[in-house]
């Protein structure tokens, strides 16, 4: 704000009104509106989404242990929220147990009864998590893909997965440096699968994506251990 003392005496009178004043309380009311319409869009572009995963089963009978979904996409900044809804589980995601997570999460020892537990992703990739309950990760596991829809950033399991050509026009091909290809999917950055596609049980397929729009778009391979790894691609 101007002193009043160092405003020109030439000045125009309302120039010298305002610079005695908030530039704020000189504003129209539709002005006003308009400024405060503007602050808030930032914090509308980095509005966090809640994805709810189920967690239950039991391996004494009724359903084996599961997450349900087992398997989801989200946006970077996303919030995952398991709960439990029977038997006794717990999320383990830590690097210990998988080593090339991004970053590691961990809802501590398996636990019984209603409880809940929360992560938020803020760096790209994929994520494998499972439950370590005795016996429980032979069918209690999952994965979660965190794509950045503001970034050309890939995720991937380091080294785990190689495509080529990219950008692609019609043929992809897909490796896996470990394991065989169990399954495929397709998903468009908005989180849509956009084909599911069955493994051919070898380390390397061809894809046929002629009839996939342009586009960028992430493949994430299961192979035949269960284990998820992903990568982004574009494709013309």
């Amino acid at each position: 704000m101007i002193p009043r003392e160092r405003i020109p005496s030439f000045a125009p009178e309302r120039f010298r009104w305002i610079a005695g004043r908030s530039l704020l309380s000189t504003l129209t009311q539709p002005m006003k509106q308009l400024y405060a319409l503007l602050f808030a869009l930032p914090l509308a572009a980095n509005a966090q989404t809640i994805h709810n995963v189920s967690v239950g089963g039991s391996t004494a009978g009724g359903p084996l242990p599961f997450y349900n979904p087992q398997n989801i996409t989200i946006d970077m900044g996303d919030i995952v929220r398991w709960t439990n809804s029977s038997g006794t589980h717990n999320v383990n995601g830590s690097t210990s147990i998988f080593p090339a997570n991004p970053q590691g999460f961990s809802s501590g020892q398996p636990a019984s009864g209603a409880w809940s537990f929360q992560f938020t992703f803020t760096i790209p990739g994929v994520y494998n998590y499972h439950c370590t309950q005795q016996g429980h990760s032979a069918t209690q596991f999952g994965s979660i893909t965190v794509i950045n829809t503001t970034s050309v950033a890939e995720p991937t399991t380091a080294g785990a997965l190689a495509l080529y050509p990219v950008p692609v026009q019609s043929s992809l091909t897909v490796e896996l440096a470990s394991g065989l290809i169990h399954s495929m999917e397709l998903i468009a950055l908005d989180g849509r699968t956009v084909a599911s596609i069955a493994g051919s049980l070898a380390d390397h397929q061809v894809v046929e994506l002629s009839g996939v729009p342009a586009g960028q778009y992430i493949v994430r391979i299961t192979d035949n251990n269960g284990s998820i790894s992903a990568q982004r691609f574009s494709k013309y």
